[in-house]
């Protein structure tokens, strides 16, 4: 029996080949009527390269099939003999997975999250694959007997910078609106008007600069770079997706209109006005792409930093109401053996004044041995045990691995406290600590006594649990945890995971 997910992937393969295939096939089509129009006519761009390249690094190499077909049809029906028609799309074709590999080798984001990803997209996405595509397609060119040997590099050469082109500026925006960057959630209709009012002046600047009839002169010649400013605004305000498709569109424009024969880049010589435009295309897409990029990563460094202050704050706030609520527990007990037992309570006086200093000093680090906490909840444990006499018992036990293992300090003395509070009834109860090393983890067990109606997913947030719930979130690594529960044996515990520092969880 034919599995249907299997059928369902099928038809998605389909629907995705047919999809990119209809888009490679209208731009290619599209660039190869540009060449065959006035003598000054030339696509400076081929976006046929960027939209085949943004395909299969998002769907994987199940895509082929929709960028080399196509590629077949717009040649034949651009009148290609046969022969170029097969071979230079088959070039093309793989030398665009060739950049997939190359980057995925490279740990290349699709999402374009750094620098480091423009320029591996514009060096091995484009530069290099776009090369050897280029070398194909011309040498094609002279086996078909299109064109004699000595044009070789020449035409190489320029399908080389418009299929670079291409690809350093129609791949960008396309993977960028796959990852959903250009319309974050939470924008404001403001921001959105405000972004669409900055690209329109992007695109007034650039039809300005270029649809006016092509003349020589130095004043014409700076008119091309009139974008750029605005480009650069765009870029440093709104970081990569606007910057991209700023590029887009002064690209664009500027290619639709030399094309025509319009510009500051159109003279006598074709290939001169091809080089023109496509040294102005690198500029502006390197220019807009990195400054886009590098503002974006400014913005993330400033959030981080924003929240990192915001979590030492919180964390230093939960620990001074950690001292109080230890003091005051210590205190207690020290008052209630004042009439009593005097030579108990002056015992526990002074106990309790290292215990203080402690964990004043230990407080003071980030990350603290096991064997410390441990030092400061037996030192509690013995106050409490001052209090209830005989009737608190407890152990507090760890193997060596453990004992070396690093914690935030204070994290698990609110799990005592708490473990008195309930375990203790009528003046009896048990209190146990035991840690041990799971794997690379800390296993931390604290158990209690408890009345058989005490159930743990009752209790309130008090400040100690509260504490080691988000000191656990925000002090230790992914992954570390804490969960209460009741053993068959009706008692009460609290299981504390750790993570080792650079371990995923």
């Amino acid at each position: 029996m034919i599995n249907s997910p299997h059928i369902k992937l099928f038809w998605k393969t389909i629907a995705a080949n047919l999809s990119v295939a209809a888009a490679v096939y209208l731009t290619a089509w599209a660039s190869s009527q540009a060449f065959r129009g006035e003598a000054h006519s030339f696509s400076p761009i081929w976006p046929a390269s960027g939209i085949s390249l943004a395909a299969i690094l998002l769907l994987g190499p199940r895509i082929l099939p929709g960028v080399f077909l196509p590629l077949c049809a717009s040649s034949l029906v651009a009148g290609s003999p046969w022969l170029f028609s097969f071979l230079a799309p088959a070039g093309v074709t793989l030398s665009i997975w060739g950049a997939n590999t190359l980057l995925r080798r490279q740990r290349f984001d699709i999402g374009l999250s750094s620098t480091r990803d423009i320029l591996l997209l514009a060096g091995l996405g484009a530069i290099v694959p776009m090369g050897v595509s280029a070398i194909s397609s011309a040498s094609c060119l002279v086996l078909s007997g299109m064109m004699p040997a000595s044009g070789l590099w020449a035409v190489a050469s320029i399908y080389w910078a418009t299929s670079t082109a291409g690809t350093v500026v129609v791949t960008p925006v396309i993977l960028l609106i796959a990852k959903g960057r250009f319309l974050p959630k939470g924008i404001c209709l403001r921001e959105f008007v405000l972004a669409v009012f900055q690209l329109a002046i992007v695109f007034s600047s650039a039809w300005f600069a270029f649809h006016s009839e092509s003349s020589q002169g130095l004043i014409m010649d700076s008119l091309a770079y009139l974008p750029f400013p605005f480009l650069i605004w765009v870029a440093l305000a709104r970081g990569l997706p606007a910057a991209a498709l700023s590029v887009l569109i002064v690209v664009m424009t500027a290619a639709v209109f030399t094309s025509a024969g319009r510009g500051p880049f159109v003279t006598e010589s074709t290939l001169f006005t091809i080089w023109q435009i496509e040294i102005f295309i690198a500029i502006v897409t390197t220019t807009g792409l990195l400054i886009g990029a590098g503002s974006e990563a400014q913005r993330r460094e400033k959030i981080l930093l924003a929240e990192a202050a915001t979590r030492k704050a919180e964390l230093e706030r939960l620990k001074a109401q950690i001292h109080p609520h230890l003091l005051f527990n210590c205190l207690t007990t020290i008052h209630s053996l004042i009439r009593t037992d005097t030579t108990a309570a002056q015992a526990g006086l002074f106990s309790l004044s290292a215990l203080l200093r402690k964990s004043l000093d230990v407080a003071k680090e980030p990350m603290i041995p096991l064997r410390l906490e441990l030092e400061i909840i037996r030192a509690s444990l013995e106050l409490d045990k001052m209090r209830f006499e005989e009737g608190l018992e407890w152990s507090v036990s760890a193997d060596a691995r453990a004992e070396d293992f690093p914690v935030p300090p204070m994290l698990l003395q609110p799990l005592i406290e708490n473990a008195v509070k309930h375990g203790v009834v009528e003046g009896f109860g048990r209190v146990n600590l035991e840690a041990h090393i799971d794997g690379e983890d800390l296993l931390v067990l604290v158990s209690n006594t408890a009345p058989p109606d005490s159930n743990p997913e009752n209790w309130g947030e008090s400040v100690g649990l509260a504490s080691v719930r988000s000191r656990i979130a925000d002090a230790c690594p992914p992954g570390s945890s804490v969960h209460f529960s009741r053993t068959p044996n009706g008692l009460i515990q609290a299981l504390v995971r750790i993570k080792r520092a650079g371990r995923n969880p």
